[in-house]
């Protein structure tokens, strides 16, 4: 794989960043709210956010247009399941509003970082 002097060239990625970042605060955000959050719900909150960088750097790893296109759509499906998750969460009053709201904020961010990269992608040849 090409590395960069700061290393895959999926860490420049703004999208992988920022749903690196997303990963990390729902990681924090979990363990802050452990009593509340079943530990399989949790469990799947946290699948589905590290899911998102990850199809991102999967993808760009890939090497091809086409591949790097599949994993940006899988890393947006993990980013509505996150949404969801979350939101169930909210209406259960396992998360307050202030924590769901940050998350909201930076999924909103991460959706249309990733639907910029789709777009990229989409007006490339393979």
């Amino acid at each position: 794989m090409e590395t960069t002097p700061d290393g895959p060239p999926y860490r420049q990625l703004k999208a992988w960043i920022e749903s690196r970042d997303l990963a990390v605060l729902v990681y924090k955000t979990c363990a802050r709210r452990a009593v509340s959050i079943d530990r399989g719900l949790a469990d799947q909150i946290r699948r589905a956010a590290i899911s998102i960088p990850s199809n991102i750097a999967e993808g760009n790893g890939r090497g091809s247009n086409r591949d790097s296109l599949r994993f940006l759509y899988i890393a947006r499906g993990s980013l509505c399941e996150l949404e969801t998750q979350v939101e169930v969460c909210l209406r259960l009053d396992i998360i307050p509003a202030e924590d769901a709201h940050s998350l909201n904020e930076r999924m909103a961010l991460v959706g249309r970082l990733i639907g910029g990269l789709i777009s990229y992608r989409k007006s490339r040849p393979d």
